[in-house]
């Protein structure tokens, strides 16, 4: 039996231009009337365009079909399969990673209101800190680079984080943490990064409420907070950054989730 352009367009709710771009591809062969110059689609037509559906739900490109459909052997096609299984199963897993880092960042923000100004000892967990910028300036550091594009690509992995090598002085570091577990799984380089242990830790939230309103002492209390505790710190002084967000006066803020490593 010949279907028209029309009849395979409705049956599989497909547009005139794909069914013309499968052909211009060579994967569809369509019968062309040399009196009007229709289209038709046999049985055998039909059976490669369920093919070409299948396997684009696989996730496999028009060019691999294509090839699928023409050229492969048996163990080729086989072979094919394996990979984007485990193309699959890689995606899956890094999809599960992200997943969790967002989990995590939404538990973060729903603390805010009921942290801001209030301080908690809690376990942290160890991550890996990437700087980009040091105060306000970027940092062109050829010991950065493969850092800086691991975190480029990563981004959605990370969260943006500020970094006090020494609270005392107005010096501080911009960039992006990591779970080290999850920076390790995914083969992040160790030169140009820095790892913070994890372990008890003092923290808060605090709000950097001005856009140049950042330095040291937005977290000079938490080491006197420490201190008034007994308390030692272990380990330097970092801050992930939560939000960006305006009231209802319109007010700028910039809200901090602060960790001083405690022994």
């Amino acid at each position: 039996m010949r279907y028209t352009q029309k009849d395979i367009c409705k049956a599989f709710d497909i547009k005139r231009d794909t069914l013309r771009h499968y052909e211009q591809l060579g994967i569809l062969a369509p019968e062309i009337g040399e009196e009007n110059g229709y289209r038709y689609y046999d049985d055998w037509q039909i059976n490669l365009l369920w093919e070409v559906k299948r396997y684009q739900s696989m996730g496999f490109s028009l060019t691999e079909i294509k090839q699928m459909l023409q050229e492969d052997s048996l163990s080729t096609f086989n072979e094919r399969m394996s990979q984007k299984l485990d193309d699959l199963g890689a995606e899956l897993r890094y999809n599960t990673l992200r997943l969790e880092c967002l989990l995590h960042y939404e538990h973060m923000l729903q603390g805010i209101e009921e942290h801001l100004g209030a301080y908690r000892i809690e376990q942290t967990p160890t991550i890996r800190f990437i700087a980009r910028r040091e105060v306000h300036d970027l940092i062109f550091d050829e010991d950065l680079q493969e850092a800086g594009s691991f975190a480029n690509t990563h981004h959605a992995l990370s969260i943006p984080c500020a970094y006090f090598p020494d609270i005392l002085q107005e010096q501080y570091y911009w960039g992006f943490a990591f779970r080290a577990s999850c920076y390790e799984e995914l083969g992040g380089p160790h030169t140009g990064s820095l790892l913070f242990e994890g372990g008890r830790a003092l923290v808060t939230c605090v709000d950097a409420d001005e856009r140049w309103n950042f330095g040291n002492r937005l977290f000079e209390a938490m080491v006197s907070e420490a201190r008034t505790r007994g308390e030692t710190p272990a380990g330097p002084l970092y801050g992930h950054l939560l939000s960006r967000v305006h009231d209802q006066n319109r007010s700028f803020h910039r809200y901090i989730e602060a960790v001083l490593p405690l022994c």
